[in-house]
């Protein structure tokens, strides 16, 4: 700065002298100019050396020697960064301020916003600091004076709870990027002395203006605690109850409407929109159900459903929970889609290779005697061949006595160093005290059933060493399927299905978010109930790639335990 002064200086100094001007003047002028300028680089020196002290001598004796020298607000700007490294906080401010009171138009005016900032901070002057850090913020191109602009005026926004500071910065900075912070910080402050209407306002303003701001999922938890406590929390239900695919919509819809009726909050409304089996109608369904209030949608079912709607509900902050989509891949398009659907396939792809890279490989396959538990004992034949092990058979089994007698009979001798068992709770309870009684030396293979608490209650020898995969967390389920069964007949005169299940599972994952306290994000919620399954659904989201989601667990000494 000083030598593009100085280089300034000199030129002026040519033009006077070729125009006739008074030599002795400006001979001497330039004699002047040269001294304030051996005193402030005395001072640089002494800076350079952290002898602040004396820098601040060199600043003081130029100001007051030389103070028409075009130097002067150097060496304020100097003097202050010097108070700064001695955390003379009220000096460093008064220096700062001078140079901008006396210099309004030095660039240097804008580099000491970041002293004044810090100083007022320190002085407990916190408006002035706020103003300060967003005026930093906004003017340098420094990296790091920007990060520490930005760290400052968050900190004091959050701590700030004087309705009229926030006001008159917003007024100041609104159409400036300070405004996403000051707008954040305003509905987060009327939320908090329940001015739910201006707090609303606030939120929708910053969802507008600043879409991918990551205060977006932030203030979800406000807006929806909000929408409760003022008894119009509207969950939407989108699904198909036309069309191709209505058979399966009309079933989550009982599912939904059963576990509303046990349940539900008195504030939370349903809000129904037909599909018709279509993406696209599907697609205005969301943009429908987002204008009548939804914050949170259960639906759509099919993948492709999910695929025309997630990024709408993502770019308006609502939460999306899909009972029966069963592409893992849809979960890249909304960090708040949540789907039901079981890991079943994978992780029976995942005991697979566990048993096969641990050395076994002779397999036996005993499956349910349902079209899922065909597929998984097929799923785990074509991974057990790819590993290089083979299948020695594979058989349904029944749940009749004499037919189960006959299998176990036929399959004791055959040699398999381990069965697949991909049943559910009561028919493990079933099957696996028989493979003991038939002194069948086998290892037991399997998934997340193993891990209900009927089993682990049982306590008995069978199950001890049974490996199985399932995905991380508490396993089990919160309610006894048969209670479930109970009340869905009585309800409908009629056994719930699969899909009838995953909507009430749905609603109830929603519910327990809810109740989660409302300093939450409705999607921080859902996510905190990763280590609950409901009654058929798992609750599955986009996690971190680190993580693997499913794991392999064993039965010791009637615990579960994961191997590592």
């Amino acid at each position: 700065m000083k030598k593009t002064k100085i280089v300034l200086l000199l030129v002026a100094l040519f033009f006077l002298i070729a125009s006739g001007g008074c030599r002795w003047l400006l001979i001497n002028r330039d004699r002047y100019e040269a001294e304030a300028l051996a005193i402030f680089e005395h001072a640089e020196e002494y800076y350079k050396k952290a002898s602040y002290d004396e820098a601040i001598k060199e600043c003081s004796a130029l100001i007051k020697g030389y103070p028409r020298s075009v130097l002067v607000d150097d060496a304020y700007y100097m003097a202050s960064l010097c108070f700064t490294k001695k955390k003379d906080w009220q000096h460093a401010v008064g220096s700062a301020q001078k140079l901008e009171k006396y210099f309004p138009k030095s660039p240097l005016v804008l580099k000491s916003q970041i002293i004044l900032a810090e100083g007022y901070e320190y002085l407990k002057l916190y408006p002035q600091a706020l103003t300060a850090y967003i005026e930093t913020y906004l003017s340098t191109e420094n990296p790091t004076e920007r990060n520490r602009a930005s760290s400052g005026a968050k900190n004091l926004l959050g701590r700030e709870e004087d309705y009229s500071v926030l006001s008159a910065l917003y007024k100041r900075y609104g159409e400036t990027e300070a405004a996403e912070w000051l707008l954040y910080r305003l509905g987060t402050r009327a939320y908090e002395v329940e001015d739910y209407a201006s707090s609303d306002t606030y939120f929708a303003e910053l969802r507008r203006r600043f879409p991918h701001s990551p205060y977006i999922d932030k203030i979800g938890g406000m807006e929806t605690s909000a929408a409760v406590l003022k008894g119009k929390f509207v969950c939407g239900l989108l699904l198909p109850l036309s069309g191709d695919f209505s058979e399966f919509g009309h079933m989550v819809k009982e599912g939904v409407e059963l576990a509303h009726k046990e349940e539900g909050m008195t504030t939370l409304h349903l809000e129904l929109y037909d599909t018709h089996s279509d993406p696209g109608e599907a697609a205005k369904g969301v943009q429908y159900l987002i204008s009548k209030g939804a914050k949170a949608i259960i639906g759509p079912l099919t993948s492709a459903e999910v695929n025309a709607t997630a990024k709408i509900a993502s770019q308006a902050g609502v939460a999306m929970i899909s009972p029966t989509s069963t592409d893992p891949n849809l979960l890249y398009l909304n960090d708040c889609l949540f789907q039901l659907n079981s890991y079943a396939e994978e992780e029976t792809r995942e005991i697979a290779r566990y048993a096969a890279r641990k050395g076994l490989q002779k397999f036996g396959i005993l499956y349910p005697q349902t079209e899922q538990g065909k597929a998984l004992a097929d799923i785990f034949a074509t991974t057990v061949s790819a590993e290089g092990g083979s299948v020695l058979y594979s058989y349904p089994l029944t749940d009749t006595v004499v037919e189960m007698k006959q299998t176990f009979l036929e399959i004791r001798h055959k040699g398999a160093q381990a069965i697949f068992l991909p049943f559910d709770r009561q028919q493990l309870l079933s099957v696996v005290p028989q493979i003991a009684y038939y002194r069948m030396k086998v290892n037991m293979l399997g998934i997340d059933d193993f891990a209900d608490r009927e089993i682990l209650r049982r306590g008995d020898t069978p199950f001890e060493g049974v490996w199985f995969a399932a995905t991380s967390g508490k396993l089990g389920s919160e309610m006894e399927l048969n209670t479930f069964y109970g009340k869905y007949n009585n309800q409908y005169g009629k056994d719930p299905d699969w899909a009838a299940t995953l909507g009430y599972d749905a609603y109830g994952f929603l519910y327990d978010a809810l109740k989660e306290g409302k300093d939450l994000s409705l999607c921080q919620a859902m996510r905190k109930l990763q280590d609950r399954r409901g009654i058929l659904g798992r609750l599955l989201y986009l996690t971190d790639p680190e993580d693997p989601a499913v794991r392999i667990y064993t039965i010791y000494k009637n615990e579960i335990k994961e191997i590592k």
